[in-house]
């Protein structure tokens, strides 16, 4: 991809923007643009755009229901979805994703791996299906109890395990399924029926050969019985008048004498309290139900040897006993052990070799492990083999130490993790992602919103690196949206050339792109050299100065406490000009600026506060209008509070003479008027750009992710404040 343009209206928060990404690799200009965009602005809009269509959808407007339109094209053509990978901004860490299977999977073992287990995939299907039929087993628990019952996850070794189980009984009417059914176990553990199991079937047989039984043995027992009448009754049945008549008697019966003569029947159980609680036990559900019908169709001597081997202390052996008798019954099973034992020797060879191997995921946990420093815990693999030959699905092994204590959990157990160290775990889904499209060479567009959010400096610089290595390959190309300067200056100074560093803003029309400046030193670079011929410079660089003189002078020298004048309301504001500043800053910097201009300082400020306000459009960074515009709010309003107080206080000479003079002055004011108009619209101004205006050339992120939008409609607010005694 060497260009990519895009047209969107309508698009989530983005009303309209229009752009093209430049991403040719010529005069060695790595394939990636990185775009600032301050919080609220377009990013997270963006991002969503781009991840409908990677799924194939189009984008919406959510809020008002608009028309909306999207055209990305890369080269000239619309993009494909397969060609769009978005990294999101919000933190998700769910399961392992199918792509950290795919880089374990080494496609020559695999394929020469699929063509050896072809055959024997095909006939443990049709075994695994024959043994559900013998033994009344779920298909798809048949592996998994099989595995249980000898101890062993290899389905083939089980099996011949099973194989070679000696079987001196005819087992073929005991179901596995049935006798060991879970919700059967609580009767056959029971201290009732061990201790009078064959004097209850015994009991039990009686009641089909009783004279005068209403059973018939395999047809209808005293379950089913029970059963049957008990609809009958609460259905009304009876209580209509009708009767049932039992086959052998010359009159038809009632309820009540149907439930006489089964009293009569099973008075020889019932009359044993215990039992009496086997025979309720069994009709408590299907499965224990079966267990009924299994006495039934089972002979005397069957069912003496059943319950001899479902001692709790034989279940083990029978268990194994049972699958011995089903897998020596199954043709298939010696067509699987012949068809294992001819292509084991090469089998086990791949498998050993993919254990050992693995090259992309040794690769991927490589990048993670050495990189992100500073997490809790170090990746590996449980299944590492297995996964290596897509036989199962890869398993993360977390292992986490604390001095001589370890512990290893799957990605499903590990809790308690810091806010970083999720996001360092969701950037490993991305980085599985990635070495899976590098295996196929994918022609790929990364969106990749704000990845260093969260992060300590080490583990952002860790994400530059990578993001570095990406753009080594041709077949990737990357829009990298943020908006922490920081982060972003280090994407110009690392990789991403500065033609490609854009700033996002939004004017009238919408969103736009504009080449980025200042990201290195925006003081000496862009500052220094227009302070003199720039009036909004020129007022930006007061809070600059102040600080340089505090670090060199300290608070109480003269030219400090001038600067203060400047950006705070002292009774020697109104009286300082321009020539006057730039004669100190003249005496900081070293510099020989005239500084002869006459005019007031603080009528320079709000003129141009005013000329920002009344602009049209506001691209680039806008640092030195975002500071001018926070100076000129803070004094509007430092303005307004003295002017207000003064007329409360009766006292036309009062002056706040705190050192945290803004801070005090909204105090006062609040204790005055606690429910005054102009309360709301000043603690806006205490909470956006009180504290910003002091900044250095190595931390100004606070102010520039104010919009210049809302710096502007705070200033207005504040200049239209309804003062008591009237105010500059």
């Amino acid at each position: 991809m060497d260009e990519l343009k895009v047209q969107l209206s309508n698009c989530y928060g983005i009303s309209s923007f229009e752009g093209a990404f430049d991403f040719r690799s010529n005069q060695n200009k790595a394939k990636a643009c990185a775009i600032y965009a301050p919080n609220g602005l377009m990013k997270t809009s963006f991002a969503k755009t781009f991840e409908k269509l990677s799924k194939g959808e189009k984008p919406q407007e959510e809020r008002f229901g608009r028309q909306t339109d999207c055209i990305v094209e890369a080269d000239g053509v619309g993009i494909h979805e397969e060609e769009v990978y978005v990294l999101k901004a919000e933190v998700d860490i769910g399961s392992d994703t199918d792509e950290v299977t795919n880089i374990l999977v080494d496609e020559e073992y695999k394929s020469r791996y699929d063509s050896l287990v072809k055959e024997l995939t095909q006939i443990k299907s049709k075994l695994i299906s024959a043994l559900q039929k013998k033994s009344k087993v779920k298909k798809t628990e048949v592996e998994d109890k099989l595995a249980q019952d000898f101890g062993g996850d290899d389905f083939i070794h089980c099996i011949k395990l099973a194989s070679e189980v000696a079987i001196n009984d005819d087992l073929s009417n005991f179901f596995y399924g049935e006798v060991f059914d879970p919700k059967a176990s609580g009767i056959i553990e029971s201290p009732e029926f061990i201790d009078k199991a064959e004097e209850f079937n015994s009991r039990y047989q009686e009641l089909f050969d009783k004279e005068g039984t209403i059973y018939k043995r395999g047809v209808f027992n005293p379950i089913k019985a029970d059963s049957a009448f008990s609809v009958l009754h609460k259905n009304g049945f009876f209580d209509a008048g009708h009767k049932v008549h039992l086959s052998g008697d010359e009159e038809s019966v009632s309820h009540e004498q149907i439930q006489g003569k089964i009293e009569a029947i099973h008075h020889s159980i019932d009359s044993d309290s215990e039992l009496k609680k086997i025979r309720e036990s069994l009709a408590r559900n299907a499965q224990t139900q079966a267990y009924a019908d299994l006495f039934e169709k089972l002979s005397s001597e069957e069912v003496e040897y059943l319950l001899i081997k479902i001692m709790k202390e034989r279940q083990k052996e029978f268990k194994k006993e049972l699958w011995g008798y089903y897998v020596q019954n199954c043709s298939e099973t010696a067509s699987l052990i012949s068809a294992y034992e001819e292509n084991k020797d090469e089998i086990e060879e791949i498998e050993a070799i993919a254990a050992m191997e693995a090259p992309n995921w040794a690769k991927a946990i490589e990048l993670f492990n050495d990189r992100f420093v500073d997490m809790p815990f170090t990746l590996s693999l449980f299944n590492k083999a297995e996964a290596s030959l897509g036989k199962e699905k890869a398993n993360l092994k977390f292992t986490f130490k604390d001095g001589e204590d370890q512990v290893d959990c799957t990605r499903s157990q590990v809790k308690a993790l810091s806010q970083g160290e999720r996001r360092a775990l969701y950037l490993l889904n991305f980085i599985f992602d990635v070495e899976d499209r590098k295996r196929l060479q994918k022609e790929t567009l990364f969106v990749i919103d704000d990845a260093a959010d969260s992060f300590d400096y080490k583990n952002k610089h860790a994400i530059v690196q990578y993001l570095e290595d990406l753009s080594d390959k041709s077949y990737f190309s990357q829009i990298i949206l943020t908006h922490n300067f920081d982060f972003f200056r280090a994407l110009a100074n690392n990789f991403v050339h500065r033609d490609r560093c854009m700033m996002a803003s939004r004017n009238q029309g919408g969103m736009v792109l504009s080449k980025a400046e200042g990201i290195k030193n925006y003081f000496v670079n862009v500052w220094k050299r227009k302070v003199n011929n720039d009036d909004f410079v020129l007022c930006a660089t007061v809070p600059f100065t102040r600080n340089i003189v505090e670090y060199t002078k300290g608070e109480d020298d003269g030219d400090y406490l001038q600067l203060t004048s400047l950006l705070h309301w002292k009774s020697d504001t109104s009286q300082m000009t321009v020539g006057g500043y730039l004669s100190i800053y003249n005496r900081v910097f070293g510099t020989e600026h005239p500084d002869d201009r006459g005019k007031l300082f603080i009528e320079l400020l709000f003129e141009k506060a005013d000329e920002i306000s009344d602009r049209d459009v506001h691209d680039g960074l806008n640092l030195e209008d975002k500071v001018l515009l926070s100076m000129a709010i803070r004094l509007k309003a430092e303005i307004f509070i003295t002017d207000e107080l003064r007329v409360i206080k009766g006292d036309a000479d009062f002056w706040c003479q705190s050192k945290n003079q803004f801070g005090v002055l909204v105090k006062q004011y609040l204790a005055e008027q606690p429910a005054g108009d102009a309360v709301r619209s000043l603690e806006k101004v205490s909470v956006t750009v009180s504290s910003n205006i002091h900044l250095n050339s190595f931390m100004y992120e606070p102010i520039l992710d104010l919009t210049i939008d809302h710096l502007i409609e705070l200033y207005d607010e504040i200049k239209g404040l309804p003062s008591s005694a009237g105010c500059l």
